[in-house]
């Protein structure tokens, strides 16, 4: 079939207007649009297409302050025991979803994880608990709808675990995915402009060996490097506890380490980004407290000055009466992201402490909440779905629109 004729606006675009004067206003229009206007004609397309147009596309998206967040949420059912669609909501910064993007069941999202987003692109991996061999990563950007599978990593045959961060390298332009695997830990880095994977030594103080990982909370890419926690060991003292960030420079690919802040010893720990500083939170029972009726702590700890140990400043502590926490992140103005669930009461009169290794289906006892530490102020979402702990910011892009699979259906 012939295209129809064009409008009038994109005839004297043509006629009347340099091209690269054309490119420029190009630039400035949302995904969306230019997804559309590939169509106008193959000087078009193949301009839109071209990595330049993408990266001047991105840095003028990057210039916009407004973040997108993404979450990982739901499994509807078809019937009780089969999963059919898993989704991703894109959401404002009050959470009022934006969009929603159905998984594409190329993926097998049902054992799948987003691990992370950078400039439109979301990282997928699968992570199988008891299997000898480590599944498939995904780059996907949903707004286009393509998607690329990494090639398998040398890990894929050996690793009971492992655990993978994503991450931009800013002064080539270029994504890296690091994956993190065995005991005492390899690292493993697939770079997108050479589409390979290779390993790199991490090398820290003398008589220090990284001994594990710990898989979740998945690792935090902030300020150039990628954040995990970490078990080690020096000489024969072998540490039980995660006391140490790993940390790893995706521009000179060197790994690092930095203490956690002494005290408050709890059992749920993440790390994440408040107000442009690293934050490290611990939520949940104090250990050894036998008394299961005690309230939840959550206590938030800032990093002044990055990599410095003693720049650790404990900012707020706050209580929660009769709710269990869980952690999902923290928006850019520094609002954390909470589920609270009211704890069950057995007929025994115990209280029941809601595990939260497993997601869980929201009820009218479960809230999702945005809460502002300096405040204490709260606001209920109403998110009432299958949410897991994955919440990343995201900005579209046309990233991958140059050569990936596309999705169709």
């Amino acid at each position: 079939m012939e295209p129809g004729p064009q409008p009038l606006i994109l005839r004297q675009w043509k006629n009347h207007l340099p091209h690269d004067v054309v490119l420029n206003i190009l630039a400035t229009l949302p995904v969306k649009s230019l997804i559309r206007f590939k169509c106008v004609s193959k000087l078009w397309d193949s301009s839109i297409t071209s990595p330049n147009f993408i990266s001047t596309h991105l840095n003028i998206v990057n210039d916009d302050n407004d973040h997108a967040y993404l979450i990982q949420t739901c499994i509807e059912y078809d019937s009780p025991k089969i999963p059919i669609t898993y989704k991703v909501l894109c959401c404002d910064r009050t959470f009022d979803s934006l969009f929603e993007y159905s998984v594409p069941s190329v993926f097998y999202l049902n054992m799948s994880f987003m691990i992370g987003s950078c400039n439109g692109l979301v990282c997928l991996a699968q992570h199988r608990k008891l299997s000898a061999t480590s599944d498939a990563i995904y780059l996907w950007n949903p707004r286009i709808r393509k998607f690329k599978r990494l090639p398998d990593s040398c890990s894929s045959s050996k690793a009971f675990w492992f655990s993978t961060g994503f991450s931009y390298q800013s002064k080539t332009n270029d994504y890296k995915v690091v994956k993190l695997w065995g005991t005492p830990v390899v690292a493993e880095v697939y770079t997108l402009s050479s589409d390979s994977w290779r390993k790199v030594d991490i090398s820290l103080r003398s008589k220090v060996v990284v001994s594990q990982i710990k898989p979740y909370p998945f690792p935090l890419f902030f300020s150039g490097p990628l954040h995990w926690f970490a078990y080690h060991s020096e000489g024969e003292r072998k540490f039980l506890d995660p006391t140490m960030i790993l940390s790893f420079d995706v521009n000179n690919e060197k790994f690092g380490e930095m203490a956690l802040p002494d005290g408050d010893k709890l059992i749920v720990q993440y790390l994440f980004v408040f107000k442009g500083n690293l934050a490290f939170i611990l939520c949940g029972y104090p250990e050894n407290d036998d008394d299961l009726q005690s309230d939840s702590q959550c206590f938030i700890w800032i990093m002044r000055d990055y990599g410095v140990h003693e720049s650790w400043d404990k900012n707020f502590s706050i209580r929660f009466e009769n709710v269990d926490i869980s952690f999902y992140g923290c928006t850019e103005h520094g609002e954390l992201l909470l589920n609270k669930k009211v704890k069950e009461e057995s007929k025994d009169g115990e209280i029941k402490i809601h595990d939260w290794n497993e997601s869980t289906i929201l009820s009218n006892d479960t809230a999702i909440v945005l809460l502002d530490p300096e405040t204490l102020h709260e606001k209920d979402l109403g998110i009432l779905r299958y949410v897991t702990d994955i919440v990343t910011t995201f900005k579209e892009s046309l990233v991958l629109l140059d050569g990936a699979t596309e999705l169709y259906g």
